[in-house]
């Protein structure tokens, strides 16, 4: 499973509550999950994805949204990067202090 999975596999009732929230249809839903997938994988940045989706013209709801899901895919990926730059400290360490034994 992929990061941008993850929104997809919200309960049906979730679906259904940002639905009446965004007063679209699931249709559109995946639709504008797609759109933020693809904004998310052709910009390395926050600038430049907040840049793609306000010069594409969508209205508030859904560019809050696209936002939210261009956000939490971000904070996974730096949090994905800390916990390996962590893990490879950690054995860098365990490795020469073996190294010294």
């Amino acid at each position: 499973m992929n990061k941008f999975d993850t929104f997809l596999e919200a309960s049906s009732f979730e679906h259904e509550k940002i639905c009446n929230l965004l007063e679209c249809s699931e249709s559109d839903l995946i639709s504008l999950y797609s759109k933020a997938k693809k904004i998310y994988q052709q910009n390395d940045c926050t600038y430049d994805i907040l840049l793609k989706i306000l010069q594409q013209g969508y209205n508030v709801r859904e560019a809050t949204l696209i936002g939210f899901i261009c956000g939490k895919i971000l904070g996974f990926n730096e949090a994905e990067k800390k916990i390996e730059n962590e893990i490879k400290e950690k054995l860098f360490k365990a490795f020469k202090n073996n190294s010294r034994l």
